[in-house]
């Protein structure tokens, strides 16, 4: 891809994935940034080493900033990045209205202790930045819409934006009809499944959502996916059918799981192993979740309230 002056970033991550993706791509001079990175200073020493390696002065050579979608690992150094550069910040409208969500301690709280997480796992989980969600800071002053059909110069290729949710309501793909690439963002990835979750905001049904999204993509022509974690990869045909085999096969070990009356965290450690850290059952809860608010929007299951816990059943 660099033969069209696009150029992959990645910009560590001191959680889960390990690292993150992002672009950079060059047009008459001016360059385009695809996705910032999380904030914390491993972020600015990245962008710092890339301007220079690039001959990049980030105060005049950035024209903008377009965004997969409002994850911090992606949005969260955007305001930063902003500041730095002066360049306008590109966020689909649907995730700009999410991105402003945050918790408070008592909802936090209220809904994980729900879930049937243990008081203490909850108040660990409330010191934890990506768990216990609060508003990029800064915030973008200059904060401009991103729409499905906007088009992008990356490098020597047009891109199209091309809204595909699921693992977030407004996630934004960048196509190239002519090459057949796209960039994928979280969306579609390889080396790890797509982490389609619910935490108690957003999309209620984003399994949903995404399993839609997925089927309208089989009949897209894709040479090459450019995603936000893990390797570039060219069989994605092949691995859409795997994601989802994989979220069925999930959907129906969920069901089962519930057929006696658990809570999510109770069905959640029957699913995952029991040995992962509390950030990563916290990711795996999510997961479960999705395919708990899946099951009962399609009627396969009744949920109760137990005291202060929601416990699920089949009928």
């Amino acid at each position: 891809m660099e033969e069209y002056g696009i150029f992959q970033v990645t910009i560590p991550l001191p959680y889960w994935n390990d690292n993150v993706h992002c672009y950079l791509a060059k047009r008459e001079g001016k360059w385009i940034i695809v996705d910032t990175g999380l904030k914390w200073e491993a972020t600015r020493k990245t962008w710092e080493e890339v301007f220079a390696k690039h001959g990049i002065d980030p105060t005049k050579d950035i024209e903008s900033i377009v965004l997969t979608h409002q994850h911090g690992d992606h949005f969260g150094f955007s305001g930063l990045l902003q500041e730095w550069t002066g360049a306008p910040v590109h966020l689909n409208e649907i995730d700009r209205e999410l991105s402003l969500y945050g918790w408070t301690p008592e909802t936090f709280q209220a809904y994980y202790l729900s879930a049937g997480l243990p008081q203490e796992s909850v108040l660990q989980l409330q010191e934890n930045a990506a768990a216990f969600v609060r508003p990029t800071s800064p915030y973008p002053t200059d904060l401009q819409p991103l729409n499905a059909g906007d088009r992008f110069q990356l490098g020597e290729l047009a891109f199209e934006a091309i809204h595909l949710p699921g693992h977030t309501p407004g996630h934004i793909c960048f196509y190239n009809e002519q090459k057949k690439l796209l960039i994928s963002g979280d969306h579609l990835t390889r080396e790890t499944m797509p982490y389609i979750s619910y935490h108690g905001y957003g999309d209620s049904n984003p399994l949903q959502t995404y399993l839609a999204t997925l089927s309208k993509m089989q009949a897209m022509e894709i040479a090459a996916v450019l995603p936000g974690h893990g390797p570039i990869f060219y069989d994605a045909q092949e691995r859409i059918a795997e994601v989802i085999d994989y979220y069925r096969s999930r959907l129906d070990a969920v069901r089962e799981l519930a057929a006696g009356g658990r809570t999510a965290y109770e069905i959640s450690l029957a699913i995952f192993p029991a040995d992962r850290s509390l950030f990563q059952k916290w990711i795996d809860l999510g997961e479960t979740n999705a395919c708990l608010q899946y099951l009962l929007t399609n009627g396969d299951l009744q949920v109760r309230e137990e005291g202060s816990q929601k416990k699920y059943y089949r009928d």
